[in-house]
């Protein structure tokens, strides 16, 4: 289990969770001048934004721990149960079991049309975090790029 990371996203969005909500109440408990009509607004967002922020770092630590779960559960061995004893192996043995019919030896081409092909990659680990931060680091060397080589 990532409990770093859990403990890092827990004390990173209660910090700021905390501070948005504090910084709202201030706002609306302080003193402020007769016209500042945005006074009690600017409390009401922070209020909102810090429970905004304190439901998301719920949600993406909940979905850690879902994910922790998922990667442990598909490494997990997977035994299909057998319905009937196993066979005997056929008569001719067990050399040609797997290969494409017209095959003599392992790693000849076939001779018939039957079988072949070439290696596939069956599985690849990513996270769901890998799109959303090559998304932003796109965007970001983007507006680098404007800013600083961008004709004036």
């Amino acid at each position: 289990m990532p409990v770093r990371e859990i403990v890092g996203k827990t004390v990173g969005f209660g910090l700021v969770a905390a501070a948005l909500i504090v910084g709202g109440i201030l706002d609306l408990l302080g003193g402020h001048v007769y016209n500042d009509y945005l006074n009690t607004a600017l409390g009401i967002i922070l209020i909102a934004m810090g429970l905004a922020t304190g439901g998301l770092g719920t949600f993406l630590i909940a979905g850690i721990l879902y994910e922790d779960k998922l990667r442990r559960q598909d490494e997990a061995v997977h035994i299909t149960p057998r319905g009937t004893p196993p066979a005997p192996p056929p008569p001719w043995g067990m050399a040609d079991v797997g290969k494409p019919p017209g095959v003599v030896r392992v790693g000849d081409a076939a001779t018939s049309s039957g079988g072949g092909g070439a290696p596939r990659v069956m599985a690849v680990a990513v996270s769901n975090l890998d799109a959303p931060m090559l998304i932003v680091g796109l965007l970001a060397w983007t507006i680098l790029t404007l800013v600083l080589f961008a004709p004036r």
